[in-house]
């Protein structure tokens, strides 16, 4: 399974565990010791190590080092434990791990400070703090954490110290591992960046938990992969034609950004749609017609300003009948009459509809337009836009963003796709966490590509859950694969277009 788990959910995990099918924490942390022990003892890649120190807290993220300490002496390895506090100090379960260990005379040095830069051991495990960790490091902690990243090869229990275990965040001093054996499933912040990197290989323990993720509260996140994609796509029929393929029609672009307009329409036309129809500022049209070849456009007067007014309403709702899906957004800019037409349109527009970048302005100071979206919408903000339709700062956004993802599924019955690093995807009780894409998808223009790929899966007839499922995945591996051929640093938006049909020609066998 590819299930990830927010803190809240690891804890109602572990408390419903304990409480309703009478496990032990004792015997889930003595579990958690034995498969790290025997992860290391069978590791080809940690064959040379012969010393090992484990770096314990004062918690059951320090208990499951404890036990990882007692069955590593029983496998022969020669083991150093640093405990940061005093027996006295220790969680109930915690301390009879120790006990285990002084009976079986493993080292344990209680010190207040850590070891010379000399003192180098083959591998560290690193179990000071867990996944109810928030905060900074205080300064006792802090120079253990910096003594540990000295370490040649760190293995971190559960979560690695100093990462938030709900947003990925981490503080200044953070262990920064090779390895991290997580019990039962990853937590959410070893996905997202920066904690994604400070994680390492990332590998979940079966301790003992009993399959109860379905009555976990919260959305049930998973880990979107390959298969799971390639599940889903269905082959080209073989007596399609370009009705079928679905029609798209597309609000996008003004007066300096007619860019996004040719991005969005030919990442859709790329990704399958068999038609396109784009709206066009009068003015700016004859770009619109050079550009965009193998789409139609439709002209619509501007009085020579560059952007839609509200005076392009009634054409723009008479086209509506004919599309399959609607694309609202890349690159229409900030004037007002613009997000005064959006507004408009949002209040009886009944099509699906992709509504991207500058097509969110209007929900910023009016969530009752929340209330007027059909259930299949498609909203893909990224963490600047996402903390304006929530209100908040972007920053306060990141510390707390699964409890915003929450939120807005509160608000809209509609998709969420939070461009982030990786994205995610969101609706009502499910959520995806992609796998794909790399830091060059940080480039003008790749959101503008990812809306098209999304606007053509849900004109075929796919559900908004799977277009966003499949586009964002595609999306991503695109910029995987172009970034082999160019580089991560150099890769532009438009170098993802015919990578995209590329990759669909393995979906059409």
């Amino acid at each position: 399974m590819n299930n990830i788990l927010s803190k809240n959910q690891a804890f109602e995990l572990d408390k419903k565990t304990i409480n309703n099918y009478n496990i032990p924490a004792r015997t889930l942390m003595g579990e958690a010791g034995k498969y790290i022990a025997n992860y290391i003892d069978n590791n080809s890649r940690l064959t040379t190590i012969k010393t090992i120190a484990i770096v314990t807290g004062k918690g059951n993220n320090g208990g499951d080092g404890f036990a990882a300490g007692y069955y590593l002496s029983d496998l022969g390895y020669k083991i150093t434990i640093f405990s940061l506090y005093e027996k006295n100090e220790l969680s109930k379960d915690s301390l009879f791990y120790y006990k285990k260990c002084i009976n079986q005379k493993t080292s344990i040095v209680t010190n207040n400070k850590p070891p010379s830069k000399e003192n180098i051991y083959d591998l560290i495990i690193d179990s000071i703090l867990g996944i109810g960790f928030v905060g900074e490091i205080n300064n006792y902690l802090s120079p253990w954490v910096h003594w540990v990243n000295q370490n040649p090869l760190i293995l971190s229990c559960d979560i690695a110290t100093g990462i938030n275990s709900d947003n990925g965040m981490i503080v200044r001093d953070a262990v920064r591992a090779d390895y991290t054996i997580t019990m039962g499933y990853p937590k959410i912040g070893m996905c997202l960046e920066p904690g994604k990197t400070y994680s390492g290989v990332v590998t979940s323990a079966d301790i003992g938990f009993p399959n109860i993720i379905n009555k976990l509260n919260g959305i049930k996140w998973e880990s979107l992969k390959a298969d799971f994609v390639s599940d889903i796509i269905k082959p080209l029929e073989r007596d399609t034609h370009k009705y079928k393929q679905g029609k798209v029609l597309i609000l996008a672009g003004s007066k300096g950004m007619t860019g996004a307009a040719y991005l969005s329409t030919i990442a859709t036309l790329r990704a399958g749609a068999g038609l396109t129809k784009t709206f066009a500022p009068a003015s700016i049209n004859d770009i619109y017609e050079k550009k965009i070849t193998e789409g139609m456009t439709i002209t619509c007067e501007d009085r020579g300003l560059g952007y839609f007014s509200k005076s392009n309403y009634n054409q723009i709702m008479d086209e509506s009948d004919w599309a399959d899906t609607i694309l609202v957004g890349p690159g229409l800019g900030s004037n007002q009459d613009t997000v005064d037409l959006l507004e408009l349109l949002y209040r009886k527009i009944e099509k699906p509809i992709v509504i991207d970048a500058d097509g969110l302005r209007p929900f910023y100071n009016d969530k009752s337009l929340f209330n007027c979206m059909p259930s299949n919408c498609i909203f893909t903000p990224h963490i600047g836009e996402f903390s304006n339709l929530m209100g908040i700062t972007s920053e306060k956004l990141k510390e707390d963003l699964i409890m915003n993802i929450n939120s807005f599924s509160s608000m809209s019955s509609g998709v969420l796709i939070t461009k982030y690093s990786p994205t995610l995807i969101s609706n009502n009780s499910i959520g995806y966490i992609n796998t794909t894409g790399n830091p060059g998808l940080s480039t003008a223009g790749s959101g503008d590509v990812l809306s098209g790929i999304i606007s053509a899966f849900l004109a075929q007839g796919y559900s908004p859950l799977e277009s966003s499922v499949i586009s964002v995945f595609i999306h991503g591996y695109a910029g995987d694969r172009v970034s082999k051929k160019i580089s991560e640093r150099g890769m532009i938006a438009s170098d993802l277009l015919n990578e995209i049909a590329l990759i669909l020609s393995d979906y059409d066998k």
